[in-house]
C-alpha cells in the first residue's frame, strides 16, 4: 500500500490561476506514475479510449488538439482511380469523410487532375516562351458579386487561360468579403495552396500566382486596405527610398504592429501590416489588377472629355442668350408709336390702328423675351448641369451606339468588356 499527498481542491480546475493548475498536474503525473507502475502514458491512453466519441472529439477540441487526418493529392487519386468514381462521388466521400475527421486535399487533387487533362488533349502552352520551359504556372484568384465570393484557379498555360470554361471554383460562401470571412474560408486551403507551390508535376515545377483587385490583394497580405498610404509592392521606408516587401518583410512588420498595441491608426508606422498573409506566396507572384488599372485610366480619360464637352455646352449656351436681347425690338417699338402719335385720329386711319396693333405684338413679344433672359441668366448664374448639355448628350449616344454605356452604380462606371470595345474606335 502506498499513501499520497492529495491536496483538497476548494474551487474547480476552470476557476484557478494557471501556477494551481500546475500543481495540480504534477500531482496528478505522481499518482498516475505510480498507480500505472511507471508507465503513465499507457494510463492516459486508456483514459482517452474510455470516452466515447463525441467526448473525446469535445476534450481534443477543448485542448486545442487537432484531430484531422489530412489526406495528401497522391492518395486522394489513388482513391479516385482505385474506386473508380467520378468528381462529383469524390466530394459525396469527402463531406462524408470530414464527418469523421479526415480531410482530403482536393485542391491539389483537382488541380493535378485539370493538368493530366489538358495534357492528355494536347492543349498545354507555353505561350511562346513567355511561360519558361521548366515551368506551369497556376492563377488564383478572387471576388465577390452577385452576393457571393468566389474563390477559383486558372491553368495559365492554355491557349486562353482568362476564359469562363478554364476557371474552377473551389471555394464559395454567401457572405462579404471581410478578412474574419476570408480566413474563416479559406485556411483550410492554406497547406495546400503551400504544396501546390513548387510542386512537381512530371518534369515540370508549378508555379502560383493570385490576382484580384487592390482591395482583395491588400487583404490576403494583411494590409489595412486599398486607400493605405502604403502600397503592397513597394513601401517607402522612413530613409526616402523604395524598398521590396517579401513574405518575411510583412512578417515583421506585423509583429511590431501587434507588440505596439495593435492600434489601427498607427498603421502608416508598421507599412499597413494589421494581419499576417492568409496565404504565403512570394508579392513577386503578385499578378497587377491589369482590367482595374485599365477601368480607372479609361474612367479618368472619359471624365476629362465629359468636362471638355461640358464646357463647349456653357460656350454654346451663352452664345444662344447673346442673340436673344431686345434691344432691336425696344427700338422698332418706339419708332412705331412715335409714328402713330404724329398721324392722330388713330381710330379713324386703317393704317393706324395696323400699326397701333403691331405695337401692341412686339410690346408683348418684348416682354415675353425679357422674361426669358431674366431665366437664361438665372440658369447661367446657378450653373449648367454637366450631363444635360448637348455635347454630353450626343457622347452618350455615340456610346450607346456602339454598345458602351456607364452602369447606374459605383459612380457610372463602366465594365471591363466595354472599355476594350471603346478603346477599339
Amino acid at each position: 500500500m502506498t499513501f499520497i499527498q492529495v491536496t483538497k481542491a476548494r474551487n474547480p480546475t476552470t476557476a484557478v490561476s494557471s501556477r494551481t493548475v500546475k500543481m495540480r498536474c504534477s500531482e496528478m503525473q505522481t499518482m498516475r506514475s505510480i498507480v500505472s507502475g511507471g508507465e503513465p502514458s499507457a494510463l492516459i491512453q486508456n483514459e482517452v479510449l474510455v470516452l466515447n466519441d463525441e467526448e473525446r472529439r469535445a476534450l481534443l477540441q477543448k485542448a486545442g488538439i487537432s484531430s484531422t487526418i489530412a489526406i495528401g493529392a497522391a492518395e486522394v487519386l489513388a482513391i479516385k482511380a482505385g474506386l473508380v468514381i467520378p468528381w462529383n462521388k469524390l466530394r459525396l466521400l469527402r463531406r462524408w469523410l470530414k464527418s469523421s475527421g479526415i480531410s482530403l486535399a482536393e485542391l491539389v487533387a483537382k488541380v493535378v487532375h485539370l493538368l493530366e487533362e489538358n495534357e492528355r488533349t494536347r492543349r498545354l502552352t507555353w505561350h511562346e516562351g513567355f511561360i519558361p520551359a521548366s515551368e506551369v504556372w497556376i492563377k488564383i484568384g478572387g471576388d465577390k458579386g452577385g452576393g457571393t465570393f468566389k474563390m477559383n484557379f486558372q491553368i495559365v498555360n492554355i491557349a486562353t487561360p482568362n476564359s469562363v470554361h478554364n476557371t474552377c471554383v473551389f471555394c464559395c460562401f454567401a457572405a462579404g468579403d471581410s478578412v474574419t470571412n476570408l480566413h474563416a474560408a479559406l485556411d483550410r486551403f492554406k497547406d495546400q495552396v503551400e504544396h501546390l507551390n513548387g510542386m512537381k508535376w512530371r518534369q515540370y515545377t508549378i508555379k502560383i500566382f493570385i490576382c484580384g483587385d487592390f482591395e482583395f490583394l491588400s487583404k490576403m497580405y494583411g494590409l489595412s486596405g486599398a486607400s493605405g498610404s502604403e502600397m503592397m509592392a513597394t513601401p517607402l521606408s522612413v530613409r526616402g527610398h523604395a524598398a521590396q516587401r517579401t513574405l518575411e518583410t510583412m512578417r515583421a512588420d506585423h509583429q511590431r504592429y501587434v507588440s505596439a498595441g495593435s492600434i489601427k491608426r498607427d498603421a502608416q508606422k508598421f507599412y499597413n501590416c494589421i494581419s499576417p498573409p492568409i496565404f504565403d506566396i512570394p508579392v513577386s507572384q503578385v499578378c497587377p489588377p491589369g482590367l482595374h488599372i485599365t477601368l480607372g485610366i479609361f474612367t479618368k480619360m472619359f471624365n476629362l472629355l465629359e468636362a471638355v464637352c461640358s464646357w463647349s455646352c456653357r460656350i454654346f449656351h451663352c452664345s444662344k442668350l447673346s442673340l436673344k436681347k431686345p434691344s432691336k425690338h425696344r427700338k422698332n417699338f418706339r419708332q412705331m408709336a412715335t409714328y402713330v402719335v404724329l398721324v392722330g385720329g388713330a381710330e379713324r386711319n386703317p393704317r393706324a390702328v395696323n400699326l397701333l396693333k403691331q405695337a401692341a405684338d412686339k410690346k408683348k413679344h418684348v416682354k415675353a423675351l425679357e422674361t426669358q433672359v431674366r431665366k437664361c441668366r438665372a440658369e447661367v448664374k446657378k450653373g449648367l448641369n454637366e450631363k444635360e448639355g448637348p455635347f454630353v448628350k450626343r457622347l452618350d449616344s455615340a456610346l450607346q451606339e456602339i454598345g458602351v454605356q456607364r452602369q447606374q452604380y459605383f459612380g457610372g462606371a463602366f465594365i471591363g468588356n466595354h472599355v476594350h470595345k471603346a478603346l477599339k474606335i
